[in-house]
Formats: C-alpha cells, structure tokens, sequence
C-alpha cells in the first residue's frame, strides 16, 4: 500500500511539472528563447551541484564517462530546453503539456530503435495509438503557427526520450543526482553559444513578472519536481509514479485559461484519449517501467 505522503509527492510533482509551460510563456513576454533556456539550465545546474555535494558526493571516475555526460546533455538539455521553450512562441501551453505525456510511448519506440528493448504488437499497438494522439493534435497543415510549435514539442519529447535510453548505462553505476548534475553542467555549456549573445542583446530591466517566472520555472518543474520525483521512485514502483502524469496536461489546462486565456483546441480531448491510452497499453506490455516524462 502507497502510503499517503508519497501520493502528496506525487501530486505535487504533476502541479510542479503542469506549472512548467504557463511560466515559460510568461518569460518569453521579454526574453528570447536561447535567453531563458540558458538562464534555466545555468541556474539548474548550479543548483544540482550544490544538491549532488551535499547528498551524495560522488565523482565521475573517469574521461570517457565525461563524454558521455556531455553526449546526454546533447539530448536531455540543450536540444530538449531549446526545442520546448521555442516551441511554446508558437503553441499554447495545454497542447504543449498533452504531447509531453508522450514521452514514455516515444521513449519505448526509441528503445526498441536502438535494440535496448524487444518489438510486440502490444507494444507497437501503444506506439501506434500515442503516435496518432500526436500527430491528430499537431494537424494536417504543418504550415500554420501553431501546428509548427506542436512539432517543435514533438521534436522535444524525441530528444529527451533518446537521452532517457542512452543515459541508462551510467544510471547503472552513478546515482541518478550525479548524472543529473553533470548533464546539466555540460547543457549550460551547450547552449552558452546560443545564450550568451542573446541574453546580451536583451533590452533589459525585465519585469518582476519575468524574474518571478524564471525563478519558478528552476526551482519548481526543474529542481523541485526532479528531487520529489526520485524521492517518490524510491518508495513506489515507476510504473505507479507514471500513471501521474496524466494529471499533468488538466492541470496545465485549468490554470492556462485564468492566467494566459487560453481556450483548449477542439482536437485536444480525442487526442489526448489517443496518447493516454497508448501510453498505458504500451506500459502493460513493457519489461521495464516506462519512465515518467520532464520538461
């Protein structure tokens, strides 16, 4: 049996998460999208070090773990922050936050792709229907605004899926927090090139708004939700953390229309029953736990 503080957690992380895009496009009111996704990163990372030197203390034991560090990092945060931060310029947040629920059916395709995980038809079965979900709620027409930043989010999911695959190997033998930490580190740094000379050419004297919004965006869906998520895996099974995430899109949704007026799309409901239910057929027939997703 759950006990009840760990449901808590577990809520708390939806909100934390399902918060994620509605501040993100508060921010981009007066900053630019390398801008906030290296202001993100940056300030994570810092962060993540001081957890990574205070819980566990542990060091990287070698050069080729480095660079393989650096290779998630590639994936799980600068193509991930860039790809979702750009693409909520063009898309609302509750259709952002139903695609990422995604993640796990995208993340067994990517799997199975690479030969970590074996091919079903219960399995391509739940890949198919999640797929549909997507692709009925990004549209036909690629061409308009709003289905290109729908793509943008899948391209997003796609990334961070690859990097939850590759990143299983040193998961293996470090503790997730200190993987964390240095993808991070080395994420910053991949987007530096980017951030730098747009966060100088930023106008300057951002709101209390923005500030407010950047500093919630680290310490909430970032670290926040990071901490309480693995706190929670510690004391439930993956699978019980991933039935969650469902919440997350209502929740975005419910606090997407008093705060940004936004009014859902007719093709939201139908395809996120699709992407629901692919996720959970796919998860009854997986070997492993499906991991829960993170923006």
């Amino acid at each position: 049996m759950v006990r009840r503080p760990v449901h808590v957690a577990l809520i708390v992380v939806q909100v934390l998460f399902a918060t994620a895009p509605i501040a993100v496009k508060i921010a981009l009111r007066e900053l630019s999208s390398p801008s906030l996704a290296l202001l993100r990163a940056a300030a994570a990372a810092v962060l993540f070090v001081v957890l990574q030197q205070v819980l566990v203390r542990e060091r990287v034991l070698s050069r080729g773990d480095y660079a393989r560090l650096a290779w998630y990092a590639l994936f799980g945060v600068v193509a991930n922050q860039l790809l979702y931060i750009t693409a909520l310029t063009r898309t609302t947040a509750t259709a952002a936050q139903t695609l990422v629920t995604a993640g796990p059916a995208l993340t067994l395709l990517i799997a199975i792709i690479l030969r970590r995980e074996t091919a079903s038809a219960g399995k391509w079965l739940g890949i198919g229907l999640a797929a549909a979900g997507a692709l009925y709620l990004v549209g036909v027409d690629v061409g308009t605004g709003r289905a290109a930043g729908n793509l943008l989010v899948l391209l997003n999911v796609v990334a961070f899926s690859v990097y939850l695959v590759i990143s299983r190997d040193l998961l293996g033998r470090y503790d997730p927090l200190t993987v964390i930490t240095w993808v991070f580190l080395f994420g910053a740094l991949g987007i530096a090139p980017l951030g730098v000379p747009s966060i100088a050419a930023e106008p300057g004297g951002l709101s209390l708004a923005t500030w407010l919004s950047i500093l919630w965006i680290v310490l909430g869906p970032t670290v926040g939700a990071y901490y309480l998520n693995q706190w929670a895996l510690h004391r439930v099974e993956a699978s019980t953390v991933a039935l969650y995430v469902y919440l997350q899109p209502i929740i975005t949704a419910m606090l997407a229309f008093p705060i940004l007026g936004e009014r859902p799309s007719p093709r939201l409901i139908p395809a996120a029953a699709l992407i629901f239910l692919g996720v959970w057929v796919s998860s009854r027939f997986r070997t492993k736990p499906l991991p829960p997703p993170a923006v």
